[in-house]
């Protein structure tokens, strides 16, 4: 179980009278750098609530805030002081709730069932960066690697590029020979989503060429599935990395795949 916070946004058309309607909910996780949102897709409800609603920027939100989080990654603390000082009219942050949760993407959907309602869509699809990172972490967990004292967490890619550097490869090892003495062979980690993530495919790409003229090196990168047939951006972003080779692991061989990873650390 881990220790989250929750947040209610609500949406207020008449702040004077004090009247509001739930329409999302944000799960914070402060030890796993974890920050996901839902949104309600029930625009006839808020219609109801409020007549002359937008629903057009309603609509938006849940996009809106994914992308907020992509952006604020490196600092979801300050994201969220900022977020509940910033939304304090047509759009209000709760102040924060504790709760526990053994599987984020779970807790989230019970909270969202509780305080706002369910999901015309039912939930919004599980391919942003801060999803797939989750799911890494949580099967890497259940294998016995995340706590190995020898898988590193966050590794700063500034100490083979150059200092400011902002790119923190999500884990990185170096495989351990039959006799117990480290390869110096170093492996790395990064979730992205392969339809959504363009831009950090090419970040990845020019990364692991500085890294490689410095160490040998072999970079995963952790996608939502391969690219589907017609989906072009994430054809394009599988492009990028293949050329870096750069390897792809799917979410749906990604249990394997931590047994691989645990087998290499000796665990």
């Amino acid at each position: 179980m881990s220790q989250c916070s929750y947040f209610l946004v609500r949406y207020v058309p008449d702040t004077a009278r004090e009247e509001f309607l739930n329409i999302g909910v944000l799960l914070h996780i402060p030890s796993e750098d974890f920050l996901d949102c839902m949104f309600t897709d029930d625009l006839r409800r808020i219609k109801r609530f409020h007549p002359q609603a937008d629903t057009e920027l309603l609509r938006e939100l849940q996009s809106y805030f994914e992308q907020q989080i992509k952006e604020h990654e490196a600092d979801l603390n300050g994201y969220l002081r900022e977020m509940q000082e910033s939304y304090s009219n047509l759009i209000q942050v709760s102040p924060p709730r504790s709760c526990l949760a053994a599987e984020p993407q779970a807790e989230i959907q019970e909270l969202f069932a509780r305080y706002v309602g369910a999901r015309r869509a039912g939930p919004p699809a599980q391919d942003t960066r801060m999803r797939i990172k989750h799911r890494l972490t949580d099967v890497l967990r259940r294998h016995g690697v995340l706590e190995h004292p020898n898988l590193e967490k966050r590794v700063p890619a500034d100490q083979w590029t150059q200092k400011g550097d902002p790119l923190c490869f999500d884990f990185g090892y170096r495989p351990w020979q039959a006799e117990g003495k480290p390869n110096g062979h170093i492996k790395l980690i990064h979730a992205l989503s392969l339809h959504r993530d363009e831009e950090t495919a090419h970040v990845l790409a020019n990364t692991i060429g500085y890294v490689r003229k410095k160490e040998p090196a072999e970079l995963t990168a952790v996608v939502e599935a391969l690219p589907a047939k017609g989906d072009e951006a994430a054809r394009y972003s599988q492009r990028i990395l293949l050329d870096a080779e750069i390897r792809l692991q799917p979410l749906a061989g990604i249990e394997p795949f931590a047994e691989s990873v645990r087998a290499e650390l000796g665990a």
